[in-house]
């Protein structure tokens, strides 16, 4: 994502996108931590059947993220199974995203 040009509706889409996938993976919970597990499960269930199953806007944000639809979608499924590599690579996208957020600067990543 380095040195690639990102407007403002760039970033948004590629935050939908972000924030589903940390629905899908159960990290969302440290945002709502006094929610009942059955409110967790339902953001979790439905974070995974927008990412893999949704066919009529799912790919539209994938385009206008300027992110692979497929690799979003395999990086899901390893989530879905609960593989501890791809958790930690999506920790590593957030913060890498958080970063980029705080040095953009004229609409340019740094």
């Amino acid at each position: 994502m380095t040195g690639v040009w990102l407007d403002a509706n760039n970033r948004l889409w590629r935050a939908v996108i972000l924030q589903a996938l940390l629905d899908a993976s159960g990290f969302g919970r440290s945002v709502n931590p006094s929610w009942p597990e059955w409110k967790h499960e339902k953001v979790r269930d439905d974070a995974l059947k927008w990412l893999l199953y949704n066919e009529k806007d799912f790919p539209s944000v994938c385009t206008f993220a300027t992110v692979p639809e497929e690799s979003v979608r395999k990086l899901a499924r390893l989530l879905e199974k609960g593989d501890e590599q791809a958790k930690l690579l999506l920790l590593e996208w957030r913060d890498i995203f958080a970063k980029q957020l705080r040095e953009s600067k004229n609409e340019l990543e740094i």
